[in-house]
């Protein structure tokens, strides 16, 4: 039986996803004034791929610090009040998007806890997404 053949972890460059899930604001974001003045609670889930060597060289320089992707996401929450779901997740899309550059595909949800609809509904969601147009 032949010895299987293994991987040279130096030169491995590899695609990574990192996800960061149930992130929670309060902040005053909606179209309605009580969402603007009494605020309510948001989540964010956020996922982004990129290429990286970071398996094989275990150091942060070659990987995300999702540390700071956190709080980019943190200042468009905590930032400039919006009406829509979909802008916050858009901003927080753009904002990772120019601070991160070796991100090749985002992925953002953004929830608000106890819309105001016509009936008993625990979240309301929004979800984007942007991928590369360089493979």
């Amino acid at each position: 039986m032949e010895k299987a053949e293994t991987c040279n972890r130096q030169e491995a460059d590899r695609i990574y996803t990192v996800r960061l899930e149930g992130l929670e604001f309060r902040a005053c974001h909606g179209c309605r004034e009580d969402e603007k003045l009494n605020g309510n609670t948001f989540r964010v889930d956020f996922s982004g791929e990129f290429r990286s060597r970071a398996g094989a060289t275990d150091t942060l320089e070659d990987t995300v610090n999702y540390g700071a992707v956190y709080r980019v996401i943190e200042a468009v929450m905590m930032g400039e009040r919006r009406n829509l779901l979909e802008s916050l997740a858009c901003d927080i899309v753009d904002r990772v998007r120019c601070g991160f550059r070796e991100f090749t595909w985002i992925s953002v949800s953004v929830g608000k806890k106890n819309p105001p609809v016509a009936g008993p509904c625990d979240w309301s969601w929004i979800s984007t997404e942007w991928k590369s147009d360089q493979d």
